[in-house]
């Protein structure tokens, strides 16, 4: 007996359209406390921007809802959903020139709010006992996309060097790597335990973060992405040749 897809779906509708309110909703309160501090205010071509991270979101939302087996939306996930909201308007900043005055650390306070909040909804959902597979699923996609969308502002605003857009790129280089080996029938192995992945990630977010704040300037900047960027893409060659099936020490 088939299921109709539309029927399988249905439940995640619902689900869909609160999340992605809950993205958009802390959009919106991102740009009013913006405005609040930038005199001349977001252009039309910022808020496109915004518009069409959001939209992109929405988009991976629905997926990761569809396809994960339970749908609660938790206080945890709620956390999640304010990360996409302040990454959506963090992307605005890849079309104008950053502001001066005390608007000027808004890209870093964007950023630090995107990716600080990774803690929080992970220490609210086991506090709360509220781990779900969807709270995973999205955490995960949400610090992709954070470190993607801070490492192409970065770059764009020439604070690191061209090479740390890999870094940023690294999670969906590995997933589209993955597909493409499943898709010619190779087999993609489960990722290996690592003690350096996580500190790494940490490095990257904090590189991107000093990027972005209007201190201590490009000089240093640079020279952090630049120490950063070599161990994370050794790491990541290494996770590859894991999942690929190759035996590593």
């Amino acid at each position: 007996m088939t299921t109709d897809p539309l029927e399988r779906r249905r439940p995640t509708v619902p689900q869909w359209g609160r999340a992605t309110a809950g993205c958009v909703t802390a959009a919106l309160l991102a740009l009013f406390a913006l405005e609040m501090i930038w005199p001349n205010g977001p252009t039309i071509t910022f808020l496109g921007i915004v518009a069409g991270v959001l939209v992109l979101e929405s988009v991976l939302l629905f997926r990761t809802i569809d396809r994960a087996s339970t749908r609660p939306l938790t206080s945890a996930t709620w956390v999640t959903l304010a990360r996409g909201g302040a990454v959506a308007v963090l992307a605005g900043f890849l079309v104008v020139p950053t502001p001066d005055g005390p608007a000027a650390w808004a890209p870093a306070v964007l950023f630090a709010l995107a990716a600080g909040l990774d803690a929080v909804d992970g220490l609210l959902a086991r506090a709360t006992d509220s781990t779900t597979e969807l709270g995973a699923r999205l955490d995960v996609e949400m610090d992709g996309l954070v470190v993607l969308v801070g490492s192409v502002v970065a770059v764009v605003a020439d604070a690191v060097p061209l090479a740390f857009l890999a870094v940023g790129a690294a999670r969906y280089l590995f997933v589209l790597g993955s597909w493409w080996r499943r898709r010619r029938g190779r087999p993609v192995l489960e990722l290996p335990p690592s003690r350096v992945r996580r500190p790494l990630g940490a490095l990257a977010m904090a590189a991107v973060w000093l990027a972005l704040a209007p201190v201590p300037g490009r000089s240093i900047s640079y020279a952090v992405a630049a120490v950063v960027t070599v161990p994370f893409l050794a790491n990541f060659c290494r996770d590859w040749l894991a999942v690929c099936g190759y035996d590593l020490p």
